[in-house]
């Protein structure tokens, strides 16, 4: 995929993942009597509009956010469609509505990829063990037929949760691994094998292939689901980085870093490509419910400490909040970007 059509094809998802959770808040703010003044896609100048019964329809000039602006959002009022007038629990749902439709299109778009890859391979990949390389240190206990349930400690649902889990091991002890044969749980301690990437970063595993699953309704959706549930640990793990020191700020990448590494993954395939715009949708999905201003998980937190202490903090001070929340988060894009333009021309001049 050549570098314009990557750009053009990055601008398309952006622009369907901020359609998705715009149009999870729309709809439920419509189904709870909320008055949308006006539903846009994009920021800043407004390059289409129209006008309907009760919402202003636009499409905005930049391909980046979007909004729906409800109804006496963060002020007071005496209408009746006013969003800060409906119950609490209505008003999270409506918060929460973006991000959820955000991770059921990932979601959707996961198991997409895994009916596609099952109908290429003849079946869904299972944590069933196959054949165990007779050099690894698992090879002391395991053998052909068991079923690998847990990793230092974390359930495994499927063989990307191994993977999930030894991507953390550092390199120094031992690892646990729970295995089921005939029926019963066993515990074990190894030592992880290891090879080096391309890019020269250690790579553990266990040493074993595994047998395939055969393909079914169920387990597509189970596949697909966990699937979806490492996406988002992948997030969380990410922001524990981030918060630990583990990653630095400057590894952080706005929209000119994210196009650049969706450009990198379509050269590997169209397939690779689809799964990582469902891992942006949920990455956009979760990040929108981290509890920060201006965020919709910011805006639920001030609707369940109104619902603890049964009196809403002031509109207008939740709304200054909100607004500081915004300018910080713009500034923090607008320092991703720059780290993503020092990275490429660093790159290029490199």
């Amino acid at each position: 995929m050549s570098t314009f059509l990557t750009i053009l094809a990055a601008i398309i998802i952006f622009g369907v993942i901020i359609l998705i959770h715009e149009l999870g808040h729309f709809i439920t703010a419509r189904i709870f009597g909320v008055t949308v003044n006006e539903f846009a896609i994009g920021m800043g100048p407004v390059i289409y509009k129209k006008q309907g019964k009760n919402t202003l329809y636009s499409i905005r000039a930049v391909p980046m956010g979007g909004f729906c602006a409800m109804e006496a959002e963060d002020e007071e009022s005496d209408s009746p469609g006013a969003f800060t007038n409906k119950k609490p629990w209505k008003r999270i749902i409506v918060l929460a509505a973006g991000a959820a439709m955000n991770i059921i299109m990932g979601f959707i778009i996961v198991t997409i990829i895994v009916i596609s890859s099952a109908a290429s391979t003849g079946g869904i990949t299972s944590t069933t063990i196959d054949t165990v390389e007779s050099q690894s240190d698992a090879a002391r206990f395991l053998q052909p037929g068991d079923k690998i349930v847990g990793i230092n400690g974390t359930t495994v649902h499927i063989k990307r949760d191994i993977s999930f889990e030894l991507g953390q091991y550092s390199g120094e002890g031992e690892c646990e691994l729970k295995y089921k044969r005939d029926g019963k749980v066993y515990t074990e301690k190894f030592t992880p094998m290891q090879t080096t990437l391309e890019d020269g970063t250690p790579y553990y595993y266990v040493g074993f292939t595994v047998k395939q699953n055969s393909i079914n309704p169920l387990s597509v959706l189970h596949e697909g689901f966990y699937q979806t549930i490492w996406m988002v640990k992948l997030v969380f793990v990410s922001l524990g980085m981030l918060l630990t020191g583990g990653a630095s700020v400057t590894d952080l990448s706005g929209p000119v870093g994210v196009v650049s590494a969706m450009s990198t993954v379509a050269k590997t395939g169209l397939a690779d490509f689809i799964f990582f715009a469902g891992f942006l949708a949920v990455n956009i999905g979760v990040m929108n419910l981290l509890p920060l201003p201006a965020l919709d998980g910011g805006r639920i937190l001030f609707v369940l400490i109104e619902m603890i202490f049964r009196k809403p903090i002031p509109r207008d001070k939740e709304g200054y909040v909100h607004f500081i929340g915004f300018l910080l988060l713009i500034g923090l894009m607008l320092f991703a970007t720059w780290n993503d333009i020092v990275r490429l021309l660093s790159g290029f001049f490199g």
